[in-house]
């Protein structure tokens, strides 16, 4: 399984432009990838609130240019904005490869007063690849606080040990197919992420 991570800033290259099309042509220049996790994708944030955005949503354009991909977006900023409709901000993952359960976790947010930030999420996935399920989880961890960040770090560290609870002791109790069904979690796991 081929995974690329990358914190592509909002779809912003070097040049300044903001641009989804131009991210899905340089991910499949790195790599045949199966699996892309994103980091800080955003939709309905135009300039100057993301420099160079004319507000577009990011998670769709990127979807749609990826064709057969399955999109799990994750927001973690979820905002209004003036016209009543909403601002959002966050990670994503897409994947050539079916997706079983999806979680979006919320990582600590502790207060560190004067320091700038935001609330920050890991995305999981559970993809059936073809060496077996495995877990994908990618985050962008908190770059501006030193207390934030390493209380996300312990988060991501309880996540994995969850999850790895729940692959090596966890028992099918509900088959319902309702909301109490039992979907065993795997143990391989990849996390991908970012500080910065």
């Amino acid at each position: 399984m081929k995974l690329i991570t990358w914190n592509v800033q909002w779809c912003r290259g070097v040049d300044g432009k903001v641009d989804p099309a131009r991210i899905v042509r340089e991910a499949k220049a790195i790599a045949d990838f199966d699996v892309l996790c994103l980091q800080e994708i955003a939709s309905n944030f135009p300039d100057p609130r993301l420099a160079g955005s004319r507000g577009e949503n990011q998670f769709a354009e990127i979807g749609n240019r990826l064709p057969g991909f399955h999109t799990v977006p994750g927001a973690i900023v979820d905002v209004p904005d003036d016209q009543g409709g909403r601002r959002h901000f966050g990670n994503m993952i897409l994947s050539r490869y079916p997706v079983g359960q999806v979680f979006r976790h919320l990582l600590p947010y502790p207060v560190d007063s004067g320091v700038n930030g935001m609330p920050r999420t890991a995305v999981e996935a559970v993809i059936e690849g073809p060496g077996g399920a495995v877990r994908v989880i990618t985050t962008h961890l908190e770059y501006y606080g030193t207390k934030q960040r390493t209380a996300q770090v312990d988060g991501l560290r309880a996540l994995y040990a969850e999850g790895s609870g729940h692959a090596q002791q966890g028992m099918m109790v509900d088959t319902s197919g309702g909301p109490f069904h039992t979907r065993p979690r795997p143990a391989s796991t990849i996390i991908t992420g970012i500080v910065g």
